[in-house]
């Protein structure tokens, strides 16, 4: 089993990371700007599995916005999410942060953390 990040899905703390191999994975509107007013969610037959992984309720998650399709994602331009305990106004402005975690496509989930 391929287990890199294809694709996320938030709420609030949580994050579920849809995984497979990344790079040619695809779902409606992928090459769409912005990706959360256009993109949904990767196409069932390149997902492999999936983690769930809960931050701690005082950390604060963030997405890209505005400026990205899901196919900016797929070359690693930006990360899917930055999980970190400063608070900022925008994750434009987390991606200065050098404290917190930073989730990119094509990042493998160790087989540790699927238990």
């Amino acid at each position: 089993m391929n287990r890199e990040i294809i694709d996320w899905e938030r709420k609030g703390n949580l994050v579920k990371f849809y995984l497979g191999k990344n790079g040619e994975q695809w779902g409606d509107d992928w090459d769409d700007v912005p990706w959360e007013h256009n993109a949904g969610r990767v196409y069932d037959e390149y997902i492999e599995g999936y983690i769930v992984i809960p931050f701690a309720f005082e950390w604060n998650v963030y997405e890209p916005r505005e400026f990205y399709s899901k196919q900016h994602l797929i070359k690693r331009i930006v990360p899917c999410i930055i999980a970190t305990p400063k608070l900022f106004d925008s994750f434009q402005e987390a991606l200065s942060d050098t404290d917190g975690f930073r989730y990119y496509f094509g990042d493998e989930v160790s087989k540790e953390e699927l238990k």
